[in-house]
């Protein structure tokens, strides 16, 4: 197998793991009573929170279905690809400011994490490395043929 393809599947691989892994871990962790299921949650807010989860798995499924056909445009799937991913993980980084009312913790007010006595937040961690790793599939991806230039 040539390095080329050797590294597109890599690509791929990487990119599926990053898609799929974020729309069931997205389900696991937000289907429970400090998400979608808490009681001080409004109705409209679940419903919103429960749309946004389905809609992750479709995008998602999408994207990986992009991938892993047959194309004579492969880099394209990867483009789609990147761009879902990033649409997702980057507002980790930003939505808060946007949204000051927003808060990145669904623990307990008190239990937020700390290391070496500084606070931070698992979930921004898992953002930045769906993005690294969305990032080095897309290095990875196959280069533009003559006619996606």
């Amino acid at each position: 197998m040539a390095i080329p393809m050797r590294r597109t599947i890599l690509a791929r691989l990487l990119m599926t793991v990053v898609l799929l892994g974020g729309a069931i871990s997205s389900f696991f962790l937000d289907w429970r009573t400090n998400h979608l299921l808490n009681p001080a949650w409004p109705p409209h807010a679940r419903f919103h929170g429960a749309l946004l989860l389905f809609f992750l798995a479709g995008v998602s499924a999408t994207c990986i279905w992009l991938l892993w056909r047959r194309s004579a445009e492969p880099s394209v799937a990867f483009q789609v690809a990147a761009l879902v991913s990033a649409s997702f993980w980057t507002p980790f980084f930003y939505v808060t400011t946007l949204l000051p009312e927003a808060n990145l913790w669904a623990g307990p007010a008190g239990a937020r994490p700390r290391i070496a006595g500084v606070q931070f937040y698992p979930n921004v961690i898992t953002a930045a490395f769906c993005l690294i790793l969305t990032g080095v599939s897309y290095w990875l991806s196959p280069e533009k043929t003559a006619a996606e230039r």
